[in-house]
């Protein structure tokens, strides 16, 4: 059976799957040449990447989402013309699994039997459970059967503690992360609302954090070094933050996967692992959003 994968937010993607294996992905932005673009339901008609590349009709369609239950029409609306694209195929649609998808299609590349995985980004899914709020940090424990979230901090400064996971040493260390982070922004968010702060737009966060590394280099360039400063505060701010995070998931497991925007932060993915030398370490090859359409193939096929 082939499958068809497809995120339907920015960094817009498209996978091929196909008897459990992923075959081809393709970043939407390559064929229509505008960066970190996204459908807008308005005047959206085609996909570029479908019409170049997809000469088949697929089985069965799997799609993904970054917003959650406050667009839903809105995603919808684009759907339907993607169906209409693609002949009409069945297809599978839930847009609160965001980071559940981040954390399985790094799962899927990591060759791992069983892991904890940390997704931390600018903002996912809005669950109608935490409704208007968006998850920014969530640990899953996951292997080849099952997949089940057991620490998430959304924009409210919510925490979840299902059945799952009871241990009074996991409630000890997510209750501590709360009395310290409770009133901050968090994960990628710190990054957006720094970029804001600057006057840089909240999609620039990947340049927020390469401006950080300047911060031991002042006068050498020909940069505005508050703006550094506050780029350097929140790098390390997050890295902390990612710290107790780890100590969080590995209660769970050796093996970590670390996936969402936020892990294209090279700087301090090198710290982590140097940091922890008797973890396993993977981060995810496709971080941002476009990996979201494998997770939601490998969700439908092995999990749902």
């Amino acid at each position: 059976m082939k499958i068809l994968g497809i995120n339907i937010s920015h960094h817009t993607s498209i996978c091929i799957y196909e008897n459990g294996k992923i075959k081809k992905l393709y970043n939407e932005e390559r064929f229509n040449l505008e960066k970190n673009w996204a459908p807008d339901e308005k005047n959206f008609e085609i996909l570029q990447s479908i019409n170049q590349k997809i000469n088949f009709k697929p089985d069965f369609v799997c799609y993904a989402s970054a917003t959650g239950s406050s667009t839903v029409n809105k995603e919808y609306k684009i759907i339907e013309q993607i169906q209409k694209q693609l002949k009409h195929p069945p297809y599978f649609f839930d847009n609160s699994n965001h980071h559940l998808y981040h954390a399985l299609s790094c799962f899927y590349f990591s060759k791992f039997n069983e892991a904890a995985a940390i997704i931390i980004d600018g903002g996912g899914a809005v669950s109608k459970k935490f409704s208007p709020y968006r998850e920014i940090q969530t640990i899953f424990y996951v292997n080849k059967k099952s997949i089940v979230c057991y620490f998430k901090h959304n924009t409210n400064r919510m925490y979840q503690f299902p059945e799952f996971c009871n241990e009074e040493k996991v409630k000890n260390y997510a209750y501590n992360y709360l009395n310290v982070y409770s009133q901050k922004a968090i994960g990628g968010r710190a990054f957006i609302e720094g970029c804001e702060k600057i006057g840089m737009k909240g999609t620039d966060a990947g340049k927020l954090m390469g401006l950080s590394s300047y911060a031991n280099s002042k006068n050498k360039f020909s940069l505005n070094y508050d703006h550094v400063k506050i780029a350097n505060d929140i790098q390390i701010q997050t890295f902390n933050e990612t710290c107790d995070l780890i100590e969080i998931a590995k209660t769970k497991s050796k093996n970590i996967l670390l996936s969402g925007g936020y892990f294209l932060n090279c700087s301090n993915n090198f710290k982590y692992v140097k940091k922890y030398p008797d973890l396993n370490f993977f981060v995810d090859p496709i971080p941002n959003d476009s990996g979201t359409c494998i997770g939601a193939c490998l969700y439908y096929d092995n999990y749902k």
